[in-house]
């Protein structure tokens, strides 16, 4: 049971390292969320760790600012003063699924790697409202379901402090990596042949930097001799480039803390404090089909990069069970507590994420 207590002290302080929804500008997580279920299975142990994650995103709210408003509310007050036969699409529901395989090979005390290979399955819903002369009409619309392999990303990670090897207590780690464009960022409607929006894509197109800060304090004593309680502070900054389309993903800013609680040997309970921040999407004015890439402003509201970017805080219990000395389950449910958007946007409504750790 001591052994068992030890591993897990020891690889708790990655677990809040946060962090990639697959496809960046579709979601408020960014590319740290698939990360930090990888850096998971770094530890302290010299070896090989591959963690499964799956969580599912719901977004349904429309905001302006910190306001809500309603999907018809945002498509009556932009068809207000357009001409008749002038349309305009909102979406009402978007379901973001994402199974990621993340393998982490700790070389030696300092060192580690961190390959993350995420696949999506992303679903929306919309309505599309026409403005005609007896008023405004609306009519629900279903988007082809948008699935595959996103983008994946190599993280490399060193402990630059900590304060023993064998019981740590106190440590503090950085990070750096590299997202690459493995994930098609071109899909396109079956019956306009225009790139679908960029939030439904599977991947961004671009190559991407990431630059990571851990630190973590372990304190109390649990009877086994492990520590009671972890406090995990981490801070994730992904640096997006612009793909051969003109489009770029905004910057991403994704700041933790993790307070976890030893309530047995093998079982703990947590809170995690986890915010985002992200600048506006751009867009080059590339052309596509006689159109700039995935925008279409007078259409549809997430076809507009004045709809983009936000920060966003939320609350996060969960727990961890130590099934094996090698299997490793956790799981949390993430709450938005303040999302405040730059124009109008979708945000999320609740978030699940299941785990699952082998240690080899």
């Amino acid at each position: 049971m001591k052994y068992i207590a030890l591993s897990r002290s020891r690889l708790l302080f990655a677990l809040l390292l946060t962090g990639f929804a697959a496809n960046a500008s579709a979601s408020e997580c960014g590319l740290s969320c698939c990360i930090a279920a990888g850096v998971e299975g770094v530890g302290s142990a010299n070896g090989l760790s591959i963690t499964t994650q799956f969580d599912l995103m719901n977004m349904k709210m429309i905001k302006q600012g910190t306001s809500k408003l309603s999907s018809t509310q945002v498509i009556n007050n932009n068809l207000a003063t357009r001409p008749a036969m002038s349309m305009y699409s909102v979406p009402t529901k978007m379901t973001m699924q994402k199974i990621g395989v993340n393998a982490a090979y700790r070389m030696d005390e300092n060192n580690a790697f961190v390959l993350t290979v995420p696949y999506v399955i992303n679903d929306m819903e919309m309505t599309m409202g026409m403005k005609t002369p007896a008023g405004i009409t609306y009519r629900p619309m279903t988007m082809e379901t948008i699935s595959g392999l996103s983008d994946i990303s190599l993280l490399y990670l060193r402990d630059v402090y900590k304060d023993n090897d064998f019981r740590t207590r106190q440590r503090f780690s950085v990070g750096v990596g590299i997202k690459a464009p493995t994930g098609k960022y071109t899909s396109r409607s079956a019956t306009t042949g225009d790139l679908v929006h960029m939030m439904m894509q599977a991947g961004t197109g671009s190559w991407d930097g990431l630059l990571i800060a851990n630190g973590t304090l372990a304190f109390g004593e649990h009877q086994d001799g492990g520590a009671q309680w972890l406090l995990s502070p981490s801070l994730t900054y992904q640096m997006n480039s612009r793909n051969n389309l003109g489009y770029k993903v905004g910057d991403r800013l994704n700041y933790d803390l993790s307070a976890r609680y030893r309530i047995a040997s093998t079982f703990n309970v947590k809170l995690d404090l986890n915010g985002v921040w992200s600048r506006n999407d751009s867009s080059d004015g590339t052309r596509d089909n006689g159109k700039i890439s995935y925008q279409n402003t007078m259409m549809s509201l997430i076809d507009n990069v004045a709809n983009t970017g936000i920060n966003s805080l939320f609350l996060s219990p969960g727990f961890q069970w130590v099934a094996t000395p090698s299997i490793i389950l956790s799981g949390e449910y993430r709450i938005p507590a303040y999302q405040k958007t730059r124009g109008i946007q979708m945000v999320t409504d609740n978030w699940f994420f299941m785990r699952a750790l082998f240690r080899f």
